[in-house]
C-alpha cells in the first residue's frame, strides 16, 4: 500500500449530500461572511473524516502504520481550520442561526459516534449521515437571512430525499443476483409513496419539492435495480438528482 494514498473521504455519495445543500443554501440569499465561514467549517469537518478514520485504525492496521502520522497532521490542521471558521461564523451569525446550528449539531455528533464504533457504513449509520450532512446547510441559510422555519423545512426535505437514496442503494446491493424479497416490495411502496406525497405537498408548501427528484430516482432503483457492479453509475445518477433538487429549490422556494 503506497504511503501517499489519498486522505480524501472515500464516500463519494457523501460529497453530494453535503455540497448540493450547501450550494443551494448559498444561492437562496446573497451569502454573508458568517454564512461563508459556516460553510467553510462544514467542508473542513467533512474533510477531517478520512484522516480521523485512519488515525483510529478503521482503514486497517497497515494503513495506520504507513499513513498514520500524515493522517494525524492532516486531521490536526483541518480540524483546527474547522474550529476557527465555525467559531468565527457563529460569532458573526444571528441568534436564529445559533439555534439552528445547535439542532444540526445533534445528528452530526451521532455521525461521529457511529464512526468511532465502526458503524458508519451500516444502514442506520448511513441514514444518520443522510440527515446530518444536508443539515450543515441550514445554519448557513439562516446566517444569510433565510427564515429558520424555511431552512429547517428545506433540511427536512433534503434529509428525506437522501434517506430514500440510502435505502435504495442498500437494496441494490442486497438484490445482486438475488430475487426480490418482501423487504424490496415494502421499500418500493414506501419510497414511491414518499415521492407522490412530497409532490402533492409541494403544491402548497414549496420546500417539499426538494424530496421529489431523489425519491423518484430511489423508487426506480428499487423497482428496477441494476447490478451492484454499476454502483459508480448509480452514484452519478444520484448526483444528477441532487443537482436537479438544488435547481428546483432555487427556482421554486421564495427565501
Amino acid at each position: 500500500m503506497p504511503v501517499g494514498r489519498s486522505l480524501w473521504p472515500r464516500e463519494h455519495g457523501a460529497y453530494a449530500q453535503l455540497l448540493a445543500p450547501l450550494a443551494t443554501a448559498l444561492a437562496l440569499q446573497p451569502p454573508t461572511l458568517a454564512a461563508g465561514l459556516l460553510a467553510l467549517a462544514a467542508c473542513c469537518a467533512f474533510l477531517a473524516n478520512e484522516p480521523l478514520l485512519v488515525v483510529l485504525g478503521h482503514r486497517g492496521r497497515r494503513m495506520r502504520e504507513l499513513a498514520g502520522r500524515r493522517a494525524a497532521i492532516h486531521l490536526a490542521v483541518i480540524a483546527t481550520a474547522a474550529a476557527i471558521a465555525g467559531a468565527a461564523g457563529l460569532a458573526l451569525a444571528s441568534r436564529d442561526a445559533l439555534g439552528v446550528a445547535a439542532i444540526v449539531a445533534l445528528p452530526a455528533a451521532a455521525v461521529v459516534a457511529l464512526a468511532w464504533t465502526r458503524a458508519e457504513h451500516s444502514l442506520a449509520g448511513e441514514l444518520v449521515a443522510a440527515v446530518a450532512l444536508p443539515g450543515a446547510a441550514a445554519p448557513v441559510a439562516v446566517a444569510s437571512g433565510v427564515a429558520p422555519t424555511l431552512a429547517l423545512a428545506v433540511w427536512l426535505a433534503w434529509a428525506i430525499g437522501y434517506a430514500c437514496t440510502v435505502v435504495a442503494v442498500h437494496r441494490v446491493i442486497a438484490r445482486h443476483r438475488r430475487p426480490a424479497t418482501r423487504i424490496d416490495r415494502i421499500a418500493a411502496i414506501g419510497i414511491a409513496t414518499i415521492a407522490v406525497a412530497a409532490a402533492a405537498l409541494a403544491l402548497s408548501f414549496a420546500p417539499a419539492v426538494l424530496a421529489v427528484p431523489l425519491a423518484l430516482a430511489s423508487a426506480v432503483l428499487v423497482v428496477r435495480p441494476p447490478r451492484a457492479t454499476y454502483l459508480r453509475a448509480i452514484g452519478v445518477a444520484l448526483v444528477v438528482a441532487s443537482l436537479a433538487t438544488g435547481a428546483l429549490a432555487v427556482i421554486s422556494i421564495p427565501a
